[in-house]
C-alpha cells in the first residue's frame, strides 16, 4: 500500500494552483487529560464523500443527514487505568462511550501517536511510531510511517507485521455539518492504515487476519478534534470477513465561540415551513441573519417578532441565525 515520491508530488502539484492554502497548526487540536468530545453518528443516506468544487474550495454539504444516536470520547490519565503498566510511555488515555478498554496515546503539543488497545482485543506496538496525527499539516501535505507489534484476539496471540500508515490532507473547502452550522477554512485529512496479524501454527508465521482502515476527517484551526469523522473497517480472517462504517460529527452550534449563558429556550415551528414560522422565546435576541445552503447571508432582518415571512424563500435548507447582544443561536429551517 506504499505510495511511491512522484505520487506525492503530484499531490503537492495538483494544490499548488490555489492562492491561499489551510493550515491545521495543532494548537487547539490535541486532546488533553479530563477533555470530552462529544459527537453525533448520523446515517449515511445520501452521503457524499467528494462534495462539489476544486479540491481547493470544496463545499461539503451534510445539512440533509439524518442524525441517529450519540457517542463521546473522553481523556484520562493513563495511570489511573489498569493496564497503565503495559504501556508505560503514554500520556493519556482515549475511552468511548459504551465500550470497554482504552487506546493508549503518546501525545505532545503537536501530535498523537497510538501506544496500544485494550478492550475486544489487545494491541501493543513496539515502537512509538503508530503515529495518528502530526500538525501542522497544510493542504497537500502529508506523511508516512511503519509499525509492528502484537495483537491478541479470538484466543490468539499474534504478531503485527507491515503495519503501515499514510495521511494525506487531501481537500479544502466549506463544510455544512447535519445540524446547520456552517465551517469555512475546514481542511480533510485522508488517513488510511493497514496491517498484516501473524500466527504460528506449527509450520512458521502465517497471515491469519488483515486489517484495511480508510477514514476521513475535517478539522477546524479553532475546534479540538475532527469536526466531521467518515471512515470504514475491513477486517479479513480465517473465520470470516467484516466491514465496519462510521459516520459522525460534533453537533457545534455556530454560537460556540460567544457567551450562551443568557439563552432562552428559543423554539420555531413548524418545521418543515412553506409560508410563515412562528418564534418562541426570543426575547433575548435582536435580530436574526438567514444563510443558505452555502453559507451565504441573504437576508439580515433586524427585529424580532412572533412570525417570520418565508414565503419568498426558495425550497431548500437555511441556517437561521438569531443575535443578542452576547449571544446568538442557529437553528436549521427547512422550506418546503
Amino acid at each position: 500500500m506504499k505510495r511511491t515520491l512522484l505520487f506525492l508530488a503530484a499531490a503537492l502539484f495538483m494544490f499548488s494552483a490555489s492562492a491561499q492554502l489551510i493550515t491545521i497548526s495543532g494548537v487547539n487540536q490535541i486532546p488533553e487529560i479530563e477533555d470530552t468530545i462529544h459527537y453525533t453518528n448520523v446515517n449515511d443516506f445520501g452521503f457524499e464523500l467528494a462534495g462539489t468544487g476544486s479540491i481547493t474550495d470544496k463545499l461539503w454539504d451534510y445539512s440533509t443527514l439524518t442524525e441517529n444516536d450519540n457517542v463521546y470520547f473522553y481523556y484520562v490519565d493513563p495511570a489511573e487505568t489498569d493496564d497503565a503498566a503495559d504501556f508505560p510511555t503514554a500520556t493519556l488515555a482515549e475511552g468511548a462511550s459504551g465500550t470497554t478498554g482504552y487506546i493508549y496515546i503518546q501525545a505532545g503539543e503537536y501530535y498523537m501517536a497510538r501506544k496500544g488497545i485494550t478492550g475486544d482485543m489487545y494491541l501493543n506496538y513496539d515502537t512509538d511510531s503508530a503515529l495518528m496525527f502530526q500538525f501542522p499539516i497544510t493542504a497537500g501535505g502529508g506523511f508516512t510511517n511503519t509499525y509492528t507489534g502484537i495483537i491478541q484476539a479470538s484466543g490468539l496471540d499474534m504478531t503485527i507485521e507491515d503495519g503501515d500508515i499514510e495521511i494525506e490532507a487531501d481537500a479544502q473547502g466549506t463544510l455544512i455539518t447535519p445540524n446547520g452550522s456552517v465551517f469555512n477554512d475546514v481542511l480533510r485529512i485522508h488517513v488510511t492504515e493497514s496491517f498484516s496479524a501473524l500466527y504460528d501454527m506449527g509450520t512458521g508465521p502465517m497471515e491469519v487476519m488483515s486489517v484495511e482502515d480508510n477514514y476521513y476527517y475535517w478539522y477546524h484551526e479553532d475546534y479540538k478534534g475532527a469536526i466531521m469523522i467518515y471512515g470504514t473497517t475491513i477486517v479479513e480472517s480465517i473465520g470470516g470477513n467484516e466491514e465496519s462504517e462510521v459516520l459522525r460529527y460534533q453537533p457545534i452550534e455556530l454560537s460556540t465561540k460567544i457567551d450562551n449563558s443568557s439563552k432562552s429556550d428559543l423554539s420555531i415551528y413548524p418545521n418543515p415551513a412553506s409560508n410563515v414560522i412562528n418564534v418562541l422565546n426570543a426575547d433575548s435576541y435582536d435580530g436574526i441573519k438567514i444563510y443558505d445552503i452555502t453559507g451565504r447571508e441573504i437576508k439580515n432582518i433586524n427585529t424580532i417578532s412572533n412570525t417570520i415571512n418565508v414565503s419568498d424563500l426558495p425550497v431548500g435548507i437555511y441556517s437561521f441565525e438569531f443575535i443578542g447582544e452576547n449571544t446568538s443561536e442557529v437553528k436549521k429551517v427547512i422550506i418546503k
